[in-house]
């Protein structure tokens, strides 16, 4: 072999033994236990899917993937506790409309930014159900405007959190009705004072409202989706009377920023194979979500999320909501 060719050959080693050891890294991982911590409490939306995709992640790689509930403070206090974890990839954030969108927002003091995560896969989307009491005169959004533009007081609209709390504030602005707001420890205690009369009105996410519509607790008057729900094909989306209201939350899976790219790649893959896989692909339309394209890089997961933040500020501002 001629010197140069020598040499050259040899120049080139480093470079393929990094990206050789790059890529035992990451088909490396996970290899131990992997935390994925939900800053909610069991039973809702978030829940349910963070568990249905770390069991399908668990078949998958041979690791535990724990779920931990680490509900308070709108989420706050589990996100605060993923932004302070190792930037490892061992510790996963499970985010929502509140944490990373809504509640910038809402609140002038935060103890992490949404800037800190990156997003790495996008579980699917979803609209809010609007829910009144099962005997209540009105049928339509069209005539509940109409009953409550007629009363002498403002109705009660109750929530839970951020992501119930700003579609009813939407709502008013859109429609010119007046709330009088309540606030509730969670979005099931919103909806058993609905059923008792204490409010007229609560605006909770599809999963935590569907057994209380399918049962007749309660009555889905709307969703507040762009378009029917394609699990409660006769209940009007609120678009429909009102073009210009549309309001979706969303469920998605973070990291701390700093997390090495090919721990990020590597769960961007995984979880977005998970997802894919019949069964859980089956339980989560089930639930209600409409789930992004399988091939969605990080790039457009965490490009989706900083796009709802900015939709969420401006709903925000236009429901003259004033951070606390």
């Amino acid at each position: 072999m001629k010197r140069r060719n020598v040499m050259a050959a040899l120049g080139g080693l480093p470079v393929a033994a990094a990206l050789g050891s790059a890529a035992r890294a990451q088909d490396a991982y996970p290899a131990r236990i992997v935390k994925i911590l939900v800053p909610f409490g069991p039973g809702g939306s978030t829940d349910i899917i963070s568990r249905l995709i770390g069991k399908q992640l668990e078949t998958m790689t041979g690791k535990p993937f724990v779920i931990e509930n680490k509900p308070g403070a709108t989420g706050m206090i589990g996100t605060t506790q993923v932004k302070n974890a190792p930037a490892d990839g061992y510790t996963i954030l499970l985010g929502s409309t509140s944490t990373l969108a809504a509640n910038y927002s809402l609140y002038k003091s935060m103890t992490y930014e949404p800037s800190d995560f990156t997003t790495v896969a996008v579980n699917g989307t979803i609209g809010n159900f609007m829910l009144v009491k099962q005997d209540a005169p009105y049928k339509t959004v069209k005539e509940f405007v109409a009953y409550a533009k007629a009363q002498p007081k403002p109705l009660f609209s109750g929530y839970g959190n951020a992501s119930s709390r700003v579609p009813a504030a939407l709502f008013e602005v859109t429609t010119g009705v007046k709330f009088e707001e309540v606030a509730y420890r969670d979005a099931v205690a919103s909806i058993q004072d609905l059923n008792a009369g204490r409010v007229d009105c609560v605006f909770p996410d599809q999963v935590v409202g569907e057994s209380y519509v399918r049962s007749g607790y309660v009555r889905a008057l709307a969703v507040t989706s762009k378009e029917r729900s394609p699990l409660f094909p006769d209940v009007e989306a609120i678009s429909e009377t009102y073009p210009e209201y549309s309001i979706i939350s969303y469920s998605c899976f973070a990291v701390r920023r700093e997390t090495p790219d090919d721990i990020k790649k590597r769960l961007n893959r995984l979880i977005m194979d998970a997802l894919y896989e019949p069964s859980v692909m089956e339980r989560v339309k089930q639930l209600g979500f409409l789930p992004p394209p399988k091939d969605w890089t990080i790039a457009q997961c965490d490009a989706f999320v900083t796009k709802e933040r900015e939709d969420w500020t401006r709903y925000i501002k236009l429901a003259k909501i004033e951070p606390q």
